[in-house]
């Protein structure tokens, strides 16, 4: 186990409709048609708190009214942990290259972009969300696919699925313009921002351009 080369893991971001799920499909496919072992996983995770979080997001459960972005925020860094600890780490460990659908910079746009009007006065959230995610492994690469807000509209419409407490027009155009200067929001980390307004081809194109160099970065 001790000569295994370490994985990577790399994230995909971007506002609801953005196609981060589309893109993280064909860049698995892509990449292990060239032989290399990867492992595609999501958040809010498949585990028992991120269960808990994708009720709260489809309004299946109530959560606190003016503090629900802390409590939201609360509980996808603990289910980040868990999601780290529990299929993220060992695989990186066994030298798979790890593709997350979401990660800790989700949690920064969202919670920012839904408390701006609920917190008290001098209180930095973005902040407070990025020192409950201290203990979160880094991605070594995030890719934020960056899309009009009325293109992703049009995209959320066209798969019919029920709708989110995060699927309203005015957030999600504060969460786009979060998404373009995600740089702000994750200091230091690697972001490599796409277009993703174009056909869903050309969109995969551009993304295994930014991200393969990173596949063999030591």
């Amino acid at each position: 186990m001790s000569g295994l080369r370490r994985g990577k893991l790399l994230v995909f971001e971007g506002i609801d409709g953005s196609g981060t799920t589309t893109q993280i499909a064909r860049f698995s496919e892509r990449i292990r048609s060239q032989g290399r072992t990867v492992h595609v996983t999501r958040e809010p995770s498949v585990a028992p708190i991120g269960a808990l979080i994708r009720e709260a997001l489809g309004g299946k459960i109530e959560l606190g009214g003016a503090t629900h972005a802390q409590t939201m925020a609360l509980l996808f860094a603990a289910d980040r942990l868990d999601h780290v600890a529990r299929e993220i780490e060992p695989r990186l460990a066994e030298g798979t290259i790890v593709l997350s659908d979401r990660y800790d910079l989700s949690s920064l746009a969202y919670q920012t972009a839904t408390a701006a009007a609920a917190t008290a006065d001098g209180f930095d959230l973005t902040a407070w969300v990025r020192s409950l995610n201290r203990f979160a492994l880094r991605p070594d690469a995030t890719v934020v696919v960056d899309v009009d807000p009325d293109v992703a509209a049009q995209r959320r419409t066209a798969r019919g699925a029920a709708s989110e407490i995060y699927e309203h027009e005015t957030l999600q155009r504060k969460l786009a313009a979060l998404y373009r200067h995600a740089e702000r929001l994750v200091p230091g980390d690697c972001i490599l921002h796409v277009c993703g307004d174009a056909a869903p081809d050309e969109v995969a194109e551009a993304i295994a351009l930014a991200l393969t160099p990173h596949l063999d970065a030591s």
